[in-house]
């Protein structure tokens, strides 16, 4: 009858539209998800590592004397992109451009303590050719340090050691003694620096030296100047 058929297209005009098939995994692909890692990536090899070296500092670094093993892989500053660590020198007549201030890279000494790199009276750290330097190359998306846009790049002063190799956070963070450790934000460089054992960690702002046998953790922020906040600690 005609109350009933009008009836049904009330129904049918309220009912929900089908539920859409799930998007396959290159269709959910947006450009804020290609920052993640898509798939596990192969290990690196030493001509590859060469050429990102090359990329970055047009020869005025070159991959550094021969030592095993010369460059770990991890996600160093926790951004869930791979990073690389690679242990550099500097190339005949290229100190200059080394130092220089306008350089794309960001010159740091991790053996110093957070009041000195960020104290009133902080210098600007050179390197010298005697230096035994490390690289760090920070990735872009999901293909990490081999990506041409990853140009983010520190060079770190006498951070070059023996034992090389990248530890995961949740490892580092295992192995902590009576929770005496720095905030990871990432994996860690492990590694031994003249004669001491400890590791590297990115503290959001640079590299800085963990040592097991005499790290002291820094004091919280505090309040001076009626309100104005001081960050102590880094």
């Amino acid at each position: 009858c005609a109350g009933s058929a009008s009836r049904r297209q009330v129904v049918a005009a309220e009912a929900p539209p089908p539920a859409a098939a799930p998007p396959s995994a290159e269709s959910a692909v947006t450009p804020e998800s290609a920052a993640t890692p898509a798939r596990e990536l192969p290990p690196p090899d030493a001509a590859e590592v060469g050429g990102a070296v090359e990329r970055i500092f047009k020869g005025s670094l070159t991959v550094g004397p021969a030592r095993a093993p010369s460059f770990a892989v991890g996600d160093f500053n926790g951004d869930d992109s791979q990073d690389l660590a690679i242990a550099v020198a500097v190339a005949p007549g290229r100190l200059e451009e080394i130092n220089d201030e306008l350089a794309n890279w960001i010159v740091k000494d991790p053996f110093a303590t957070a009041a000195a790199s960020y104290g009133e009276a902080k210098r600007r750290v050179l390197v010298e050719e005697s230096d035994a330097l490390l690289a760090v190359i920070h990735g872009y998306g999901s293909e990490g340090w081999r990506d041409p846009r990853a140009t983010q790049t520190y060079v770190l002063k006498d951070a070059a050691g023996e034992r090389l190799r990248a530890r995961a956070r949740n490892a580092a963070l295992a192995a902590g003694e009576g929770g005496r450790l720095p905030r990871l934000l990432g994996d860690v460089i492990d590694e031994t620096v003249a004669g001491r054992a400890g590791f590297l960690y990115y503290n959001g702002a640079h590299y800085l030296w963990y040592d097991p046998r005499g790290y002291e953790p820094q004091p919280p922020a505090r309040v001076v100047h009626g309100g104005a906040v001081r960050a102590v600690q880094q």
